[in-house]
């Protein structure tokens, strides 16, 4: 069995083997756009018998922001193996294993994230050296009727042409030393991650003052058989977390949705906000870490990476 990064002309052999594994197709346009346009790169390690691919891991690279640092950090994604494979699946020589081990020997980061299930997580702690797992927060509330006051003191503008790259590039500037550490959130990111993505729709909400041009708040929200999902968030101070779950509870009532679902850690100060609003704290997926630096460690990820719910849909 040969061991190695993907390379051209393998984009079918990775596709065949994701219908294979999951039972749908990943397109060509989605895998162009995760492998090939992502803002700071994609790259995948594959295990290759009989001219086939049998075993696959993806990861996505990221650039986090903590305090005046920036750290180089991969997402995993499209981890998949044969299903001719799976026996092996907790073998030191399993395919998958295996590639996993040749992805982080050949990719320099200082950590990498994820957001896998309770097997996978269970296989990357015992196999691959990531932490044992956390559950996210989700976070969730029945919409109310929202008032109209704020409409008084802001306007909301909504969808991809309301909002310019240079205002969401100085919101990030503004905002991104009140955060933990998260993914740059810069319009790079945020237009690929969310503007850009095949087969898939969001709805983007440009938050701003009625006497300045200038946004306060940028949401991305999806929008669910019941509910609606606020996927990524940026405020700065100016705007009550109050108002804002007012200007949210507004939208999800002109969609027809009945409760507003996101993610958000503890240690972010808009947690016990929320709590204290009335949203319903419940356990969910597994979030890991592998540690590849010896400049970061395990407590201070915990501690500090404030997640949102788009994080993972990205993977």
């Amino acid at each position: 069995m040969e061991i190695r990064a993907i390379k051209e002309g393998d984009e079918e052999g990775i596709r065949s083997l994701f219908s294979a594994c999951f039972g749908k197709e990943l397109s060509r346009e989605e895998w162009v756009w995760k492998y090939r346009r992502s803002p700071w790169g994609a790259t995948a390690s594959v295990a290759v018998e009989g001219g086939e691919i049998v075993a696959h891991y993806g990861g996505i690279r990221m650039e986090f922001f903590f305090r005046g640092r920036i750290f180089h950090v991969y997402q995993p994604c499209d981890v998949m193996t044969h299903p001719r494979y799976r026996a092996r699946i907790f073998s030191r020589k399993g395919a998958m294993v295996r590639a996993a081990e040749h992805f982080y020997a050949t990719n320099p980061m200082d950590f990498a994230f994820g957001f896998a299930s309770e097997r996978h997580s269970i296989l990357g702690t015992k196999q691959l050296g990531y932490t044992k797992h956390n559950h996210v927060r989700v976070l969730t509330r029945k919409v109310t009727s929202s008032g109209l006051l704020w409409r008084l003191l802001l306007k909301v503008k909504r969808g991809w042409g309301s909002i310019e790259g240079g205002d969401l590039d100085s919101l990030w500037e503004k905002v991104r030393d009140y955060h933990g550490l998260s993914i740059m959130k810069s319009s790079r990111y945020l237009f690929w991650r969310y503007r850009d993505r095949p087969a898939k729709e969001y709805l983007p909400l440009t938050i701003g003052s009625r006497q300045k041009n200038a946004p306060i708040a940028f949401a991305v929200i999806s929008l669910g058989e019941a509910d609606m999902c606020v996927l990524d968030f940026l405020c700065t101070e100016t705007l009550r977390a109050g108002t804002l779950l007012k200007v949210l509870e507004r939208i999800a009532i002109e969609h027809g949705r009945k409760n507003l679902v996101l993610w958000t850690h503890q240690g972010d100060p808009l947690f016990g906000t929320l709590v204290s609003k009335g949203f319903v704290e419940q356990k969910g997926i597994p979030n890991s870490f592998k540690v590849m630096s010896d400049t970061v460690d395990v407590p201070f990820l915990i501690e500090n990476y404030w997640y949102w719910m788009g994080d993972y849909d990205a993977s």
